[in-house]
């Protein structure tokens, strides 16, 4: 038995050496491989001449809402057209790309036009508008003016995160506030009114910031249609033509004032004229 115990031991003794000889190999080789990390700066990259090291965190990305406006000026006969070929596109893109926020046109008034109110993800607006100033002038006119317009909503939108992580912080701790015992019922009355009131604040701030992440996923298109042709800006025949327009316009005005003014005076007439009719019916077998 004697002899049993020795052997243990001596295993024992034996396994300790050698992991003490491999903790000893792995401390050499980490000492020789420090120098050598220390040495190496690190990638670095060329920008404008110099190197800069490539772990430079990257500039915040502000969160804009942008919006575009189109004039296009178009003939009459191709304007109603070219405008609902424009909102059947956006409608059969799906609500998902494109949707009409409002369609308006009258092209039968003394200054014909419409407008077309557009809301969509951002790169199915860039390449509807693309192709704009194509259409306008297969439709025998052209491209008036475009505006792109920016909104940075950056500072609204933390606002309102941060205000919806307040308030949801403060209801937790009223909570809390209200688990333990004591109060009276007047006293909880009081703690579950402040507890809607932050639901109804969280959920104004939550709403609002919806609301601005929509508007900064989604770009705004706006196409202000114009009667072209003889009535364009630059037509020789403009002033000729409005002159005959506003001419037929005034004559049609002061027909229209005639008229009014007959049906208001002719039953005044014809009442009068009974009266008259009356009184000297009722005279004449008096002088008789």
């Amino acid at each position: 038995m004697r002899k049993g115990l020795w052997l243990a031991a001596a295993g024992v003794l034996m396994l300790a050496g050698c992991e003490q000889a491999a903790d000893d190999r792995a401390a050499e080789t980490a000492t020789e491989a420090a120098p050598a990390a220390t040495a190496d700066p690190g990638p670095a990259a060329e920008v404008a001449g110099g190197r800069v090291p490539l772990d430079v965190a990257p500039a915040p990305v502000a969160r804009i809402a942008y919006g575009f406006a189109y004039a296009l000026s178009v003939p009459r006969v191709r304007g109603a057209e070219l405008m609902s070929r424009h909102e059947l596109t956006c409608a059969a893109a799906g609500p998902g790309f494109c949707q009409v926020m409002s369609a308006q046109a009258d092209w039968s008034s003394r200054r014909p036009g419409g407008r077309l109110e557009l809301r969509g993800q951002p790169d199915w607006i860039n390449r509807f508008r693309a192709g704009l100033a194509a259409d306008a002038r297969d439709s025998g006119g052209r491209l008036e003016t475009a505006v792109t317009e920016g909104e940075d909503l950056t500072a609204r939108i933390d606002a309102a995160d941060q205000g919806v992580r307040t308030e949801a912080d403060l209801a937790a701790r009223i909570r809390d506030l209200q688990a333990r015992r004591g109060g009276t019922l007047e006293q909880r009355l009081a703690v579950e009114k402040e507890l809607a009131d932050l639901r109804r604040r969280q959920d104004a701030l939550a709403l609002e910031a919806r609301q601005l992440d929509t508007r900064v996923r989604t770009a705004t298109l706006t196409i202000d249609y114009r009667q072209g042709g003889a009535l364009a800006a630059d037509s020789p025949t403009r002033p000729v033509v409005q002159a005959v327009q506003d001419a037929f316009g005034l004559s049609m005005g002061m027909l229209a004032v005639l008229i009014t003014a007959g049906s208001i005076l002719l039953p005044v007439v014809g009442v009068a004229g009974l009266t008259w009719w009356a009184i000297r019916r009722r005279r004449r077998p008096a002088a008789a």
